[in-house]
């Protein structure tokens, strides 16, 4: 049998949703399709599709009594070294695009890649936590694919289903609504010190179970409430998803930085040059192309807002009325760190302005 040479972190140079690739150049690639007419853009049966894209596909299919199919992939590198964890970790994130259409899921393959040199009982466990998410979520398993690759992968591609008249969209938010963020930032910063070996095991702890924890109920509140504006917070940090949400809905935003819930302990690794290199990609993208101004922030905080995040929370776009309300619904099923962390205005569509810091 096979063994691991080294910790699961020590496979790739990036580690979850921080190997994603840069927004920019993301961007500047998917408008270089969009000019070649190549993108499938919402037409007939696709409701949303790549032009204007969003966190997944929505599909309209007859049968459904008032339904549509949500259909995502997602895939990442280890975050932590617990094949376990990893697995559960890299399966709720790639089910978090179906909650954060305002959808449940349904349906789950397996995307694997895995060095041949690996420990084959460490596979196990990976698919196996992968498979206790999905479950969790009250969908099914039913197959995947696999290949060897020199660096640890596993996701999931995903089919839900969506009530036609409750679809989050990134720019379904208006000018006067607040942004309630559901879990805390810092996974990035987390996801580092751990191949750095500067994570102490109480701060892993806790950001195991934020990753962990399933976007279920807060989608379920988001529908509860009749909301039409929300994404979730992976890759691109909070300012990141949220220049996303601005653009999409031809809106602005001011964001408040000392509202934002933060992993305990993670500032002082923050200061500590534990940012992962994917959030500083999406923060000196942000400033080098002029939408994002940190106000007087110093340069740890803006990172921590750029912080790349795995599994993270919805963020979601509230008529100011109902923003209260929600946030107490949201802490009593177990959303304890939701809290307003901004609002929508008009302005330059896109941009993000930092209101004030403590």
């Amino acid at each position: 049998m096979s063994r691991a040479a080294r910790p699961l972190t020590q496979y790739s140079p990036g580690g979850g949703c921080a190997c994603k690739m840069p927004q920019g150049l993301l961007g500047d690639v998917m408008a270089s399709l969009r000019g070649d007419g190549l993108l499938a853009g919402a037409s007939g049966p696709l409701r949303v599709g790549l032009d204007p894209g969003d966190d997944a596909a929505v599909y309209d299919l007859d049968g459904l009594d008032g339904s549509s199919l949500v259909a995502t992939c997602d895939f990442l590198t280890p975050v932590v070294d617990d094949p376990y964890d990893w697995g559960r970790i890299a399966a709720t994130n790639a089910l978090s695009d179906v909650y954060a259409m305002g959808g449940r899921p349904l349906l789950a393959l397996n995307l694997l890649g895995w060095p041949a040199e690996l420990n084959v009982d460490m596979l196990g466990d990976v698919l196996r936590g992968g498979a206790r998410a999905v479950a969790d979520a009250g969908a099914l398993l039913a197959g995947g694919h696999s290949i060897v690759d020199p660096a640890p992968k596993y996701g999931l591609a995903v089919v839900g289903a969506v009530d036609r008249d409750a679809i989050l969209r990134k720019g379904g938010g208006r000018a006067g609504d607040l942004l309630v963020l559901t879990k805390p930032i810092g996974l990035g910063v987390v996801g580092t010190a751990v191949k750095r070996g500067q994570a102490y095991p109480s701060l892993v702890k806790t950001a195991v179970e934020v990753m962990t924890r399933l976007n279920a109920e807060a989608a379920a509140v988001a529908r509860a409430f009749g909301l039409r504006g929300g994404t979730d917070v992976t890759g691109f940090g909070l300012i990141g998803h949220l220049h996303e949400m601005g653009r999409a809905g031809a809106v602005a935003a001011r964001l408040d930085a000392g509202s934002v819930p933060v992993l305990p302990g993670v500032a002082e690794l923050v200061a500590g040059g534990c940012g992962p290199d994917g959030s500083r990609r999406t923060l000196a993208n942000a400033l080098d192309r002029g939408w994002f101004d940190p106000g007087g922030l110093d340069a740890d905080r803006q990172l921590l807002l750029a912080d790349a995040q795995t599994s993270g929370g919805l963020l979601l776009a509230v008529p100011a009325d109902d923003a209260d309300d929600l946030v107490t619904q949201l802490h009593d099923r177990g959303d304890e760190a939701a809290d307003v962390v901004g609002r929508l205005v008009d302005g330059e569509p896109g941009t993000v302005t930092v209101e004030e810091g403590p």
